[in-house]
């Protein structure tokens, strides 16, 4: 877990660090950029508020009572307009990081009416709705993030639990939800060539390991109505909810490279020399959002192809699932 809020760390070994000013190597203008104009905490918060809009979306409960039992499996895409800025990677390998938050998974999920566990005259108006699904992944299978040359793995294990109540042919259903959003992403990149940077107004260039670690720890809570209005074996399902979480997303870069000399850039063995820096960056979640949402369902027999949009400010998810009841 990424602990403080704003942290930074630089460490510079071998003689050109005499060259080096000192407010360079403890925070200086390193840690300025990244914290102040890059990952702020807008744009956190929008990674994060997406990786939830993906949970919410992934579980698939729509607004029809289901009579016993469903099973789908689906995939959900959340995309944010909040925008990192470029930092000190951008003279490094890593220069093209994704710039807009992103989330994206496969789900499974089941759906029981309660009247199949429990006995009573309103069992029957009740669905009860889970969802999970443990996805671990590299750049060969995940779909927003392409970097030429850079490792990328992570793992997303997403689920979560909606109650919810049909009033007798109104059409209208409410939903009373519970999820768990955690989510890992690494990046890794060695740079092929040195590139430029500059140290009170000196000419350097720097060669070395790139590293960014993102993390989201969120639980949250929702609570939204859904109208369910069916032509045939289509149906339309507008709805309105609001979600309200409670945790943190961070992230975390660390760059260790050898430095030039400061009389000639291109000169890396003269006077051996090595900078480390690691920046984190975190944002605690202490709000919530309000979104609407869009489904569609062709229905034919036991099986069902639905998909759902969702949006708030400045984030979007969609889900297309195929489902089974029985």
């Amino acid at each position: 877990m990424i602990g403080s809020a704003i942290d930074a760390q630089v460490l510079c070994l071998g003689g050109e660090c005499s060259n080096i000013p000192g407010d360079y190597q403890v925070l200086g203008n390193f840690a300025e950029p990244a914290f102040n104009h890059i990952y702020t905490n807008r744009f956190l918060r929008s990674m994060g508020d997406n990786a939830v809009l993906q949970n919410l979306n992934s579980n698939q409960s729509g607004g029809s009572n289901v009579s016993r039992y469903r099973l789908g499996l689906g995939y959900t895409v959340s995309r944010g307009q909040a925008k990192a800025q470029d930092f000190y990677y951008e003279n490094s390998e890593l220069r093209t990081l994704p710039k807009a938050g992103v989330a994206a998974s496969p789900s499974a999920s089941f759906t029981v009416n309660l009247g199949e566990w429990m006995s009573g005259p309103y069992a029957k108006q009740w669905n009860l709705t889970t969802h999970f699904f443990p996805y671990e992944f590299g750049e060969a299978n995940i779909p927003f993030v392409k970097i030429r040359n850079t490792e990328v793995n992570g793992r997303v294990f997403n689920y979560g639990a909606v109650l919810r109540y049909f009033p007798v042919d109104s059409g209208f259903s409410l939903g009373l939800g519970i999820f768990q959003t955690n989510q890992d992403i690494y990046l890794s990149a060695y740079d092929r060539r040195p590139t430029q940077f500059r140290i009170d107004g000196d000419k350097r260039r720097w060669m070395g390991q790139n590293d960014l670690f993102y993390q989201s720890r969120i639980t949250s809570g929702s609570l939204d109505i859904k109208y369910n209005y069916t032509i045939g074996f289509l149906s339309i399902i507008p709805g309105l909810g609001v979600v309200y979480n409670h945790g943190y997303t961070a992230v975390q870069v660390s760059r260790f490279a050898a430095i030039s000399t400061m009389e000639n850039p291109d000169d890396f063995s003269s006077v051996p020399s090595a900078i480390g820096i690691r920046l984190n960056s975190r944002h605690n979640h202490r709000s919530g959002f309000s979104y609407g949402s869009l489904g569609f369902k062709l229905g034919q027999g036991n099986f069902s192809l639905t998909t759902e949009l969702m949006a708030g400010k400045e984030i979007q998810s969609i889900n297309l699932s195929l489902q089974m009841q029985f």
